[in-house]
């Protein structure tokens, strides 16, 4: 029988490899990660069918990465990441991801005794590691189980903050552990609208919000994260309404931080789009930015943030900070 799932031998030699491979029954052998992307080539695919393939083999470079962020951006709180898995089968229309990678699959690298090993050294300040920025945290847990490794490796680093980030619902075993306050669980929200039009594959807003809502419960904060803001049509009426849901329905003394940003994409990404599908995602007019990347004008991207940062304060004192954009704004906005 067919299939697109597809290992290297040398996951058997690795724990998560085995655990691994007694979910996945039917499965293709190939040699190298390399060999799996000429098949994929080979297949004329598009991005989004790509999205339908996986990969599980053992990674040779390094784990722990530093955020890129352009020298003229303020700091912001992910400062690493880790790249054990990398895409996502969900299907973000503006998901920068499209043209980071060279294909859409879903690849997991089992040897994540060398991750920890490598987190070993490094020597924390109290910073932020996200296991969410070239992947969904989450989604695919059920199959990798990585959210147990993390917690159970995280929660001897207090030195650390470990965030998984994530739209979807697939919160199963993180109920089944023991919370600790240096893990936080992040959810992408966004008005349903978006969800429908831009976030496909992804949970609906009502099923995001019940997951966060379940693992505060449960004892975990649960930082907010509103990025992209798009600017749909009444988009200052949608966003509002967002942010007075998420007030209304989740435990705001269980909400770590709020993180913010607007819509910002390569042009290189908008080409690759509209070459598979229609979208109005690239009709307003935007200007090209000091990072080289196209985002709305200024003016809007204050308005689009201080109209939420005014919604989000008539609740309370919260840590919000803004992604990807320049101290002045930051001034602009959080004053």
């Amino acid at each position: 029988m067919e299939t697109n799932f597809f290992i290297t031998k040398d996951i058997m030699k690795h724990k998560k490899g085995k655990e691994i491979l007694e979910k996945i029954k039917n499965y293709k052998t190939v040699e190298s990660e390399d060999e799996f992307l000429k098949i994929l080539k080979e297949k004329k695919l598009t991005f989004e069918e790509e999205k339908n393939y996986f990969l599980f083999t053992v990674k040779k470079g390094k784990f722990l990465k530093s955020y890129y962020l352009d020298k003229n951006f303020k700091k912001i709180k992910e400062e690493f990441y880790l790249s054990y898995e990398n895409n996502c089968p969900l299907n973000c229309v503006y998901c920068y991801l499209r043209d980071y990678y060279t294909h859409g699959a879903y690849i997991f690298y089992v040897n994540i005794e060398d991750m920890f090993a490598e987190l070993d050294k490094h020597k924390g300040k109290g910073e932020m590691i996200s296991c969410g920025i070239v992947n969904d945290s989450l989604v695919f847990d059920n199959i990798t189980g990585i959210s147990h490794d993390l917690v159970n490796y995280f929660k001897n680093r207090e030195d650390l903050v470990l965030e998984f980030r994530t739209k979807s619902e697939n919160i199963k075993k993180l109920l089944k552990l023991k919370e600790y306050k240096n893990i936080l669980v992040s959810f992408t929200f966004s008005p349903e609208e978006v969800i429908g039009r831009y976030e496909f594959k992804t949970a609906s807003l009502k099923k995001r919000i019940e997951a966060a809502k379940k693992l505060q419960e449960h004892g975990y904060d649960i930082g907010i994260r509103i990025d992209p803001i798009i600017n749909i049509p009444e988009r200052k009426k949608a966003y509002d309404a967002l942010a007075d849901e998420l007030m209304s329905a989740l435990d705001r003394d269980k909400i770590r931080d709020i993180g913010l940003g607007s819509l910002r994409y390569t042009k290189g990404l908008k080409g690759k789009v509209l070459k598979e599908r229609k979208t109005d995602l690239f009709y307003n007019e935007l200007v090209t930015g000091i990072d080289g990347k196209e985002r709305y004008f200024k003016g809007i991207r204050i308005d689009m943030y201080s109209s939420l940062v005014k919604t989000f304060q008539k609740y309370g004192d919260f840590e919000i900070y803004l992604g990807m954009e320049e101290e002045y704004i930051w001034k602009k906005v959080l004053k």
